[in-house]
Formats: C-alpha cells, sequence, structure tokens
C-alpha cells in the first residue's frame, strides 16, 4: 500500500511537467504571435509610408512629365507660330514684288502699244499724206522712241522713211540751198531745217549745215547758227569754206558774249589758213584778246614778214 502512492504521484509529475511545458509553450507562443503581430504592424506602417512616398513620387514623376510635356508644347508651338510668321512675311514679300512686276509689266505693255499706235500714225503719214506732206512722218518718226517697237516695224519706218529721204529730200535740200543764192535767208532756214529733220547721211547734213548756219548768221540770229556751224566745222576740216565757218563762230560767239570760244576760233582760224582772206579779222580778233597778250603782237609781226 505504501508503494502504490509513489507509482502513482510519478505519472501525475510528468503530467504537470508536461502541462507545465505546455503553459509555457503556450506563454511563449502567444509572445511570439504578439511580437510578429507588432512586427507585422510596422511592416504595414512602413509599407503605407513606403506608399505614400510612391504616390508622392509617382504624383511628382507625372507632374514633372506633364510640365515638360507643356514646355515642350509651348516651344513647339512659338517655332511653329514663328515659322507661320517668317513664311507669312516671306509670302507677302513676294507677293509684293509679283504685284510690282505685274504693274511694271502693265506700264511696259501700255508703253508699247502707245508706241506701236503712235508708229501706226508715223507710217501712215509717210504713205497716204501727199507729196511732201509725208515729210511729216520723217519729222515725226524722229521724235518716236524705236525701242518700245518691235524688229519688224523698226525696220519698216526705217526703210519707209529712207525711201522718202531720197525721194523728196533732195528737192529739200535743193529749194533751201537755191533760197540761198537767193539771200532769201527765212526761206533756206525753213527748208534746210525741215531737211536736217529727216536724218539725212551724215555728209549731206554736213553740207546742209554750212547753208543753214550762214543763213541764220545772215539773219543776224548768232546764237541759233552756233550749232549747224560748229557741226560743219567739226564734221569736214578739210572743207572749202572752212575758214569762213570759223570766222561766222569767231563772230557769232562774240556777239552772244562767249569771249574764249571767240579767241579759240579765231587762233584755229589764224594758225590752219595762214592764206586766206580772213586771216586779217582773226589777227585783228588776237590783237583785241585780252587773255592772250603775247599771241596778238606774234601773228602780226608774222603777217609783217610776209
Amino acid at each position: 500500500m505504501a508503494q502504490e502512492p509513489a507509482d502513482l504521484n510519478k505519472p501525475l509529475e510528468e503530467i504537470r511537467r508536461e502541462v507545465v511545458e505546455a503553459r509555457n509553450m503556450t506563454i511563449k507562443t502567444d509572445n511570439a504571435l504578439k511580437s510578429l503581430h507588432a512586427e507585422l504592424k510596422v511592416v504595414s506602417t512602413q509599407q503605407a509610408e513606403f506608399q505614400k512616398r510612391t504616390w508622392f513620387s509617382t504624383g511628382a514623376a507625372y507632374l514633372g512629365f506633364l510640365g515638360v510635356c507643356v514646355a515642350g508644347a509651348v516651344v513647339v508651338s512659338g517655332a511653329r507660330a514663328t515659322s507661320a510668321t517668317e513664311q507669312k512675311e516671306r509670302l507677302e514679300q513676294q507677293v509684293g514684288d509679283l504685284t510690282s512686276q505685274l504693274e511694271k509689266q502693265k506700264t511696259e505693255a501700255a508703253a508699247v502699244a502707245q508706241a506701236e499706235r503712235s508708229a501706226t500714225d508715223v507710217y501712215k503719214q509717210m504713205t497716204t499724206l501727199p507729196g511732201e506732206q509725208r515729210l511729216k512722218g520723217v519729222e515725226a518718226l524722229a521724235k518716236l522712241d524705236l525701242t518700245r517697237l518691235s524688229p519688224l516695224t523698226r525696220q519698216a519706218l526705217q526703210d519707209r522713211a529712207s525711201l522718202l529721204r531720197k525721194e523728196v529730200g533732195a528737192s529739200v535740200l535743193e529749194r533751201g540751198k537755191t533760197a540761198f543764192r537767193r539771200n532769201e535767208w527765212a526761206e533756206t532756214v525753213e527748208q534746210l531745217t525741215r531737211f536736217l529733220a529727216m536724218s539725212p547721211d551724215e555728209d549731206e547734213a554736213v553740207d546742209a549745215s554750212f547753208f543753214l548756219g550762214n543763213a541764220l548768221f545772215q539773219s543776224r540770229k548768232y546764237e541759233d547758227a552756233i550749232k549747224p556751224l560748229t557741226r560743219f566745222a567739226e564734221g569736214d576740216k578739210k572743207a572749202r569754206m572752212r575758214d569762213f565757218a570759223l570766222l561766222m563762230l569767231m563772230q557769232s560767239h562774240d556777239t552772244v558774249g562767249n569771249k574764249e570760244k571767240a579767241i579759240e576760233y579765231a587762233k584755229e582760224g589764224w594758225q590752219t589758213y595762214p592764206a586766206s582772206e580772213f586771216r586779217g579779222q582773226f589777227i585783228s580778233r588776237l590783237q583785241r584778246a585780252t587773255t592772250t597778250p603775247a599771241a596778238a603782237p606774234a601773228a602780226a609781226a608774222t603777217d609783217a614778214g610776209r
């Protein structure tokens, strides 16, 4: 009987120990669960904060990207606006240039049309008017701007004018010379002026210029006489009456007040024509010259030696 309780206590001790161990294990497990829960809570908190930071970072990234996009759009829009403005200005410049060219072409076309109409009128005058009235066409041709005419029109006018000069010009020149021989100065001037208006050959023009200048000189129209006399004196320096032309030029320039030109022609006449019948008048003019005091005595001494 005394041995039985000892045997019974042993299992009880084991059970008690197991219960204690189980209880301790439960406490440890509970503590472990509490620790795990706390750690999970910390992790959850950290995760939440990380998500918040992620959201803020993502939002900032989106906002930055949006800002870059807006800035890029603004830059591109500005570039396109600048390009559009430059293109507009270039097109406006081109329109202005084209408009100017068009206006110029219109003006040129109008001028050409007017020149063609004038050329038609001139040609009609040279072909339809009776007799010497056709010379009005030749005179009008000299005033016509031939550069605006077509080559064919220009050639037709010039050929017709040339035929008229040969047909009518000879008779007009002869009438002028005849009037000159009769001392009919007004008629001479009229006929020879008409003849020179026909643009004759240079030889005939130089010849007619002498008679015209002489007639004007005899009419005391000294200023008008200078131009044709100069043309004669410069056009044919071997002409038989050139010394007389120089004398008339000297006296005409003297009369209108061109003293230096008068002395110049007096010198030329004295030096070029030593045997001229007008040599004494050339010397006399040089003696009166105040700008060449040595020229006249030398000329007089040379003449006295002869």
